[in-house]
């Protein structure tokens, strides 16, 4: 209830309730053990299958997108138990993109065997952060040199105020020569 303050009278502002959406709308719901759903062809299944043999894909009817899983038999998600999602294959603009070796890719991508180990994986990943790093800290240097060394010429001791001067004998040792 809300009261407003000129006459102290209340009303009350409807709240809206939505229902929630249908569960077959879920990208868990059409895991690859749900009775009748639609597998892709044969021939893009066993090429998927080269990668690894745990890995299937289906099709998800409201969506209109192919769905890449991963058979992981401890995961208990309540939709797709014994599954995990590894991606839904469209664009980054949600665009449709169907079954080609642009899959594959993306799945192998996602693999552990495109770095041959845990480690190297790792190293990758502490090489990018440490050269991110390196060119932040490199491009702030840059900045603070260009705007410093301007200051630091415009604050040093002049004689003469026409271009460049030696300045005096008696100033040089606070001008930073």
């Amino acid at each position: 209830m809300l009261q407003r303050r000129d006459s102290g009278e209340q009303f009350a502002v409807p709240v809206q309730q939505h229902a929630p959406p249908p569960v077959e709308e879920s990208l868990n719901f059409w895991h690859p053990n749900r009775f009748g759903v639609t597998f892709a062809p044969s021939d893009f299944r066993k090429k998927l299958r080269t990668l690894h043999e745990d890995l299937e894909v289906t099709w998800h009817p409201t969506r209109h997108r192919w769905i890449v899983w991963y058979r992981r038999p401890r995961i208990s998600h309540p939709l797709s138990p014994g599954w995990l999602l590894l991606l839904v294959v469209e664009t980054s603009t949600n665009d449709y993109v169907p079954l080609d070796d642009r899959t594959l890719a993306a799945v192998y991508e996602q693999s552990g065997f495109k770095w041959g180990s845990g480690k190297q994986y790792w190293a990758r990943i502490e090489g990018e952060s440490q050269r991110e790093t390196a060119a932040r800290e490199s491009e702030r240097n840059q900045l603070v040199e260009d705007i410093g060394s301007a200051q630091w010429d415009h604050t040093r001791i002049q004689v003469s105020m026409c271009g460049k001067s030696s300045g005096s004998k008696f100033v040089r040792h606070h001008a930073g020569d």
